[in-house]
């Protein structure tokens, strides 16, 4: 069985390149790219087709929706996951309604993180089709 492919996108230089290495160390998972720029995650996902796309893009409303909804677009494979610090009344909804697996947060022990992404790992596997 193969390592589950993730991309990390967070607009913080400090916290993509620490998330990266956490989740990269994490049995079961490998890092395939990270980046800072909601654009070149873009184009990152276009050309790697990750499982999970792990993203903060420290935006809120229906921009940060919109820009979650365009991240799915190109890769429509991938399960989007919202690593977020804090969530604003209503945000969880419209990134869920954007395309997201799930909305985490950034204080989730590395155990528990990596456990929610096994999950969401397995639900691709189930609406691939594949055992």
């Amino acid at each position: 069985m193969s390592n589950t492919t993730i991309l990390v996108v967070d607009e913080h230089t400090d916290v993509c390149e620490l998330l990266t290495r956490r989740l990269d160390s994490l049995l079961g998972f490998d890092v395939v790219a990270h980046t800072t720029s909601p654009l070149v995650a873009a184009e990152l996902a276009h050309q790697w087709q990750p499982d999970i796309i792990v993203a903060d893009l420290n935006k809120s409303g229906a921009f940060a929706a919109q820009a979650y909804r365009w991240l799915k677009k190109m890769s429509p494979e991938s399960q989007l996951v919202i690593l977020t610090s804090s969530l604003r009344t209503g945000d969880e909804e419209l990134f869920l309604k954007a395309g997201a697996a799930k909305c985490l947060f950034k204080d989730t022990p590395v155990k528990d993180l990596a456990h929610e992404l096994q999950e969401v790992a397995s639900a691709r596997i189930k609406e691939d089709g594949h055992v």
